[in-house]
């Protein structure tokens, strides 16, 4: 019997519900954000990233501003000129922690995952890609957790079902973008999953959602894995999306090579 994980899309993905989901399926809270506090944001220089501000929905300069982006969780931070966090101090960050070199090395894949993408929205180099939304600690921590909790969930294989989007247009500090979101869809580009367009006028699949499924090496299928079911997880972001359920992920112990 062989542990794996089964996380259902059908309602979209964002990075902080996969960690929540994650955090309650491994039911080890308290460890799990004792060792992602270990992760900080310290500032040692300042330099100005490669980013086009003008493409993409997370750049925000000078003010204050509310916005509900990533995961659908409406939240109010500053970002300032020159602060922006590169895929190169990223990496930085989490070697520094005190995570262990299988979490490091399964968070890092997720944000190469999302460097790349937003490289290529921002025609930037990877390691120098300025950061926006997932460079908030916030999303540093929650990516960290997602690896820590798939390590120590201990398990060999990931599925995911279809990913459902969106449509329309989505708000931002400079204007409308397009759903799905530059970045996404540059993801998108890059990997095999089937991706189905939902009668929902706003933005189901994040960023860091995506990047989570890929980074973390998901097999997207249109079967669900059949096998024991050890226990399953479902959350839900706060932004209404007019659907019934969220994002659910599955613990399943299965035999063989059969999925």
């Amino acid at each position: 019997m062989k542990k794996i994980l089964y996380v259902d899309c059908s309602c979209g993905i964002s990075g902080d519900m996969a960690f929540k989901a994650l955090l309650e399926l491994c039911g080890e809270a308290e460890a799990v954000r004792q060792k992602i506090e270990t992760i900080d944001v310290v500032p040692h220089h300042h330099h100005e990233h490669t980013h086009g501000e003008e493409k993409h929905h997370e750049h925000t300069h000078d003010h204050r501003e509310q916005h509900d982006h990533e995961g659908g969780h409406t939240h109010e931070e500053i970002h300032h000129h020159h602060e922006h966090i590169s895929y190169k101090d990223v990496k930085h960050i989490i070697a520094h922690s005190g995570l262990t070199e299988g979490e490091k090395q399964r968070a890092l894949d997720i944000y190469a995952v999302i460097a790349k993408a937003e490289a290529k929205v921002h025609e930037s180099t990877i390691e120098d890609v300025g950061f926006h939304e997932v460079g908030r600690i916030e999303a540093i921590r929650n990516i960290a957790g997602i690896a820590i909790c798939v390590e120590r969930l201990g398990v060999e294989e990931i599925y995911c079902s279809p990913v459902h989007d969106g449509k329309g247009f989505i708000h931002c500090s400079h204007g409308l973008i397009p759903v799905p979101v530059p970045a996404v869809m540059a993801m998108r580009e890059d990997c095999d999953y089937i991706f189905v367009t939902d009668e929902v006028e706003t933005e189901m699949v994040t960023p860091s959602g995506l990047g989570v499924l890929m980074g973390l090496g998901a097999v997207c299928t249109e079967h669900i894995p059949q096998g024991d079911l050890a226990k399953s997880v479902e959350v839900k972001g706060t932004r209404d999306i007019g659907k019934d359920g969220g994002l659910k992920i599955s613990l399943m112990e299965v035999e063989g090579h059969e999925i």
